[in-house]
């Protein structure tokens, strides 16, 4: 009898192992991304296969895929209620005018002069068209349609959770919730204060989507030394850490690592120091001001002195002071100083925007190297190059929405694509 049992309970861990491996690839995820949808559907920006069902595990079709994007403008209403033409003779007649309206507002070309294809939607395709509803553009150079991972990490519409290999509509809705929070191309408006002013949704219905995702943090852990940053970053379970050093800068001296999946912010008012190696793979925040005295204005400054080196493999956001007037008290964002030493950008580094430009994110190389081999977004106060050398290598791209300049015998080297403004000698 006990052998008996034995099997059959044998039987049934074979088949629990067994459906394991044919849930969706989705599922982990899918607790979230339903309640995403809900507050996308309650916003006009998302809709499912039915008033009950939003089919989130499964691959998104490219029409699927556009029209979803079509919401994310608040342009339904203007699609179907237009006459629009296209060249494609594989859409469906329900489909004419969302296709119509992508290929005549220049949001889609199809997979050929005829065919707009039939196929599924791929992360790349939604990516970009997200990137698109930001108001970044692969024809200029921005970004590469085909490869658009790393802008979109940079300007957080790629959260951790979507899976660009087995892309599901799941996925979709989670990258489309990103994008309501994330700046347009230049800063200074979110995707959702730019649907807000026009009427798409109301404040009120926004702040009611925001309540019902009731989207979750990790506790930040704090540490005030070089030696509880270690500590901090060999704990699986941390995710989150503030550098909070007390008025005296945390100097790495040794090789650190930072994880995939983990956000390291220097808190207000500190410095952190790389007189070491520093392999950046997760996220880095430095923080502008969001006070100020006579004599104390609190932003944060991540350094490279004493022959530091960083390798940025993740992304660096150089964050905006919140402070709320438009009152010049000089640069009050948070700021990148490369003394000397080497900063390899293989991630991406962002300067954001602020209400005026030296309440932006700023990046100065007094007396390095900087060396892009990814994307730079200059929407701060600036990119300043003194003594040192910028060299934007071969398949880089730098987006220059605000002013990236050289001066004494600072160089800048543009091997790759410069967008949008050039830089000033």
């Amino acid at each position: 009898m006990k052998k008996k049992t034995k099997g059959i309970i044998a039987i049934i861990l074979m088949l629990a192992l067994s459906l394991a491996t044919l849930m969706p690839a989705y599922g982990a995820n899918s607790d979230g991304a339903n309640v995403k949808a809900a507050a996308l559907k309650q916003l006009g920006l998302f809709k499912g296969v039915s008033e009950t069902d939003f089919d989130l595990d499964r691959a998104p079709s490219r029409t699927e895929a556009l029209i979803m994007l079509i919401r994310m403008l608040g342009k339904e209403s203007e699609a179907l209620s237009g006459s629009w033409r296209h060249p494609f003779t594989d859409v469906d007649s329900w489909a004419d005018k969302y296709i119509g309206y992508g290929y005549e507002k220049g949001l889609t070309k199809g997979v050929s002069a005829t065919k707009f294809g039939t196929g599924n939607a791929d992360s790349d395709m939604y990516l970009t068209f997200m990137l698109r509803a930001l108001n970044y553009s692969d024809a200029s150079g921005d970004f590469a349609w085909n490869a658009p991972d790393t802008l979109a990490m940079a300007v957080g519409i790629l959260p951790d959770g979507v899976d660009t290999v087995n892309f599901l509509r799941g996925d979709a809705v989670l990258v489309s919730w990103a994008a309501l929070e994330a700046d347009l191309k230049g800063g200074l408006q979110t995707l959702a204060q730019k649907l807000l002013s026009e009427g798409v949704f109301t404040g009120d219905g926004h702040v009611s989507a925001i309540k019902l995702v009731n989207e979750q943090k990790p506790e930040p852990v704090s540490v005030p030394s070089y030696e509880a940053l270690k500590t901090a970053l060999a704990d699986k379970n941390v995710k989150s850490i503030s550098i909070d050093s007390l008025g005296k800068p945390l100097v790495v001296t040794g090789e650190l690592a930072i994880p995939k999946g983990v956000t390291v912010t220097v808190n207000r008012g500190n410095d952190f120091y790389i007189e070491g190696t520093l392999i950046n793979n997760g996220t880095i925040k430095v923080l502008g001001a969001d006070s100020y005295t006579a004599d104390f204005i609190n932003y944060s400054v991540m350094a490279l002195q004493k022959g530091g080196k960083v390798i940025n493999n993740g992304r660096l956001s150089l964050c905006a002071s919140v402070i709320g007037d438009e009152e010049d008290r000089g640069p009050v964002g948070g700021q990148l100083r490369v003394f000397d030493g080497s900063f390899e950008n293989k991630g991406s580094l962002y300067l954001e925007a602020g209400l005026v430009n030296t309440h932006g994110g700023m990046a100065a190389v007094i007396d390095g190297t900087f060396t892009n081999d990814a994307v730079v977004i200059v929407d701060g106060f600036f990119l300043r190059i003194e003594n040192g050398a910028f060299i934007n290598n071969t398949g880089a791209v730098v987006i220059n929405n605000s002013n990236i300049f050289t001066e004494e015998s600072g160089t800048f080297t543009n091997n790759g694509t410069l967008s949008e403004a050039g830089s000033n000698n």
